[in-house]
């Protein structure tokens, strides 16, 4: 009875330890990784569910790409990478800003990532410049780390890979719905929705806040 009531009081404390640092509550939003013609240049989208901004300054993208391993820091020279509370940023790359300029909300910033995803399978990772894993999403077979829980299948050529709000989404509450499994957590988008710093701001689901085991799972138990 000693040893479960002491890992469930470090279960419990992992839990408070996550509620309480706003870094925690950055979720890979929505993934635009199949372009087509009608359809925007490929994205990686940030959602903050926290109250307050969070500075990404020591964060970083990782990805699977047909170029294999591709990392790039979420910074800007001296300047810090804010992402406002209940707000979004967004990532696209530096060979599409000038295919960006018809659209309204555009990337906060453009890396040198190739961004070339496998469009088979594929996987994101948002992680500290410590190497610790915040989120991730993969698709199709890829290969661990780059997922929790179960892989999404994949969605169609021009369609996003969207986080959803809750169980039921809902387009204003956010999109950070997380039990740690991927399957689970993402709806295919037919029409994706690029949002930056200056898009309206979603307050996340009440349903959103009570998932610190999927978290807990996901990064210490690779399920």
């Amino acid at each position: 009875m000693r040893v479960s009531a002491y890992i469930l009081v470090c279960v419990l404390l992992v839990g408070v330890s996550f509620a309480a640092d706003p870094a925690d509550k950055i979720f890979i939003s929505e993934v635009l990784y199949d372009p087509d013609a009608s359809s925007p240049p490929p994205f990686i989208e940030l959602y903050n569910a926290a109250k307050t901004n969070v500075d990404l300054s020591e964060w970083r993208v990782r990805i699977a790409s047909k170029r294999g391993l591709e990392r790039v820091a979420l910074e800007k020279g001296q300047e810090k990478v804010v992402i406002p509370n209940h707000g979004f940023y967004l990532i696209g790359r530096e060979q599409d800003r000038d295919a960006w300029s018809k659209y309204s909300y555009k990337p906060d910033f453009y890396c040198d990532l190739s961004m070339d995803f496998m469009k088979g399978e594929g996987g994101i990772i948002l992680e500290h410049a410590s190497g610790q894993k915040r989120d991730a999403v993969g698709w199709g077979p890829v290969r661990w780390p780059y997922y929790e829980g179960t892989q999404y299948p994949g969605v169609s050529p021009g369609h996003g890979l969207e986080r959803k709000s809750g169980p039921t989404h809902n387009e204003v509450n956010g999109n950070s719905y997380d039990t740690g499994d991927n399957l689970t957590d993402f709806r295919e988008r037919a029409k994706p929705q690029p949002q930056n710093i200056n898009s309206p701001r979603e307050s996340p689901a009440a349903n959103t806040e009570g998932n610190a085991w999927g978290r807990i799972k996901a990064m210490y138990y690779n399920q």
